[in-house]
């Protein structure tokens, strides 16, 4: 990414400015932190083709902010919304505020920038992800099962966050979306 995507967001723009626009924001639960920094930062920032920069909280938020003024600038100005989601993440408030503010970019803009990484088989009874499934099922990636299977899982991700969200709808949702 190059610095011509960076914007000035009131007061937060002197921080923010000096920042380009993300890839994805990530909304994590803080169990998996070490996780996301040691394997999923190293594999789309450090690895591979191209770098697929990370907002991530422990540090690229500024300190003092509130959470939702923190969150709703990590969303507003990144590509995308990586949800790493555990049983006990989906069950927070961070959570929910985090996949509000996700969907409210789809309604006010049509832009839809969430992608879940599911690292253990959550919400599987939920109208959600079955309605996600139905609408964008690309954009729901599951840790896999074997290692064996790890390098093409890494590989699934990184293509799912280079491209819109959009292109990877069914049919039957893309005419709606798209028709603007």
């Amino acid at each position: 990414m190059n610095n011509d995507y960076c914007h000035m967001l009131g007061a937060l723009g002197a921080i923010l400015s000096l920042l380009p626009l993300w890839d994805q924001a990530c909304c994590i639960d803080p169990q998996v932190s070490e996780w996301v920094m040691e394997h999923l930062r190293v594999k789309l920032e450090d690895e591979g083709e191209k770098y697929l920069p990370l907002c991530l909280e422990e540090r690229d938020w500024p300190p003092g902010v509130p959470l939702v003024d923190n969150l709703t600038q990590s969303i507003q100005y990144s590509r995308k919304t990586l949800f790493v989601l555990t049983e006990a993440y989906v069950r927070t408030g961070a959570f929910r505020l985090a996949m509000y503010l996700a969907h409210q970019r789809l309604l006010d803009e049509n832009v839809d920038v969430i992608v879940l990484l599911m690292l253990e088989p959550v919400l599987q009874h939920s109208h959600f992800l079955s309605l996600r499934r139905r609408l964008c099922g690309e954009s729901i990636v599951e840790w896999p099962r074997t290692a064996a299977a790890e390098p093409w899982f890494w590989q699934n991700l990184r293509n799912v966050v280079r491209v819109d969200n959009q292109v990877m709808y069914t049919k039957t949702y893309s005419n709606y979306f798209t028709s603007k």
